[in-house]
């Protein structure tokens, strides 16, 4: 993997990309739960679980421990964070 450094830390690319992601995913889930188009943040959120189950082995894999960094990072977040694969019916 290749690093890079941000602002004194080493950052893994791909990082953004999954924290850009779970960005998205809190926002559809917070539509979902309040009932404002829930029916289209729903089927958004079975859309990227279609899309992400999609990956192979190595990918998942990979993804997942970009979730365990980040999670790493938001303490606060982290049970959320960690659910994600269980959530999008992505086996470890």
């Amino acid at each position: 993997m290749i690093t890079r450094v941000e602002e004194g830390e080493a950052v893994v690319q791909g990082d953004e990309v999954v924290r850009a992601l779970l960005t998205a995913m809190a926002t559809l889930e917070d539509l979902v739960e309040v009932g404002h188009e829930s029916h289209s943040a729903l089927s958004t959120l079975e859309d990227i679980a279609h899309e992400l189950g999609r990956m192979d082995s190595g990918e998942r894999r990979r993804f997942i421990e970009v979730l365990e960094r980040i999670a790493a990072e938001e303490p606060g977040r982290a049970a959320w964070i960690r659910g994600i694969p269980n959530a999008l019916g992505l086996d470890r």
